[in-house]
């Protein structure tokens, strides 16, 4: 049965690029996109319909539209996805039409698939997770919520990403590897080692280069 909110506009949070890149998938699916909710609303590009604060105004919206996180870094994309859950919003979750994506994949609220990537059979995407243009996600992947995977990055087969994860773009990481919760993945790596929680790897073969400092929720 087809799901009857499905088809309200939508409301995405975030004014940047990313939040534009939300809403011309939007756009490419037949799907209307009524506002930006920023709070620097103020300072919005021309032509964007830009409302703000976000807090204050997402109330006005549920029920009557669909929600989508237009916010690149994970901390915000978590905590205004699960602002809008906790107020019996719906997160709308977006697939790009010249994204491939099997058809056992699964995908959670809120995520999104842009243009060009491609999702291979028995991969799980958790909530509010993005995987980005042109990225590839092989055979058996999971990804837990909030999951980032940069434009052109690869994914072989049966990697796991766990929470808040982010590999960056052009990154390759070898089949049944998995990247620790928080962990980066910086641009252009090779990683063929398991990659610890709140960690950054770099280069070719990845190292460890630092450690992130963790994010109370």
């Amino acid at each position: 049965m087809a799901n009857p909110t499905a088809y309200l506009p939508l409301v995405v949070i975030g004014r940047g690029g990313h939040a534009r890149v939300i809403a011309d998938t939007a756009r490419a699916c037949g799907q209307s996109v009524a506002v930006f909710l920023d709070d620097d609303f103020a300072a919005a590009p021309s032509g964007l319909h830009v409302e703000g604060p976000v807090r204050a105004l997402i109330p006005k919206y549920i029920g009557t539209h669909r929600f989508a996180v237009g916010i690149g870094d994970h901390r915000f994309r978590r905590a205004f996805a699960e602002l809008v859950l906790a107020q019996d919003g719906e997160l709308a979750t977006m697939i790009h039409p010249s994204a491939i994506i099997a058809s056992d994949v699964t995908i959670g609220a809120g995520s999104v698939v842009l243009a060009g990537a491609i999702i291979g059979t028995g991969a799980r995407i958790g909530r509010f997770t993005i995987v980005n243009t042109g990225a590839s996600v092989d055979h058996d992947c999971t990804l837990e919520d909030n999951v980032q995977i940069g434009p052109g990055a690869t994914l072989a087969g049966t990697v796991v990403c766990r929470r808040d994860a982010f590999v960056c773009s052009g990154a390759t990481v070898i089949p049944k590897i998995e990247i620790g919760a928080g962990a980066i993945v910086a641009a252009g790596a090779t990683v063929i080692k398991n990659v610890t929680a709140q960690t950054m790897v770099a280069g070719c073969p990845a190292m460890e280069k630092k450690t992130l400092r963790a994010h109370a929720d």
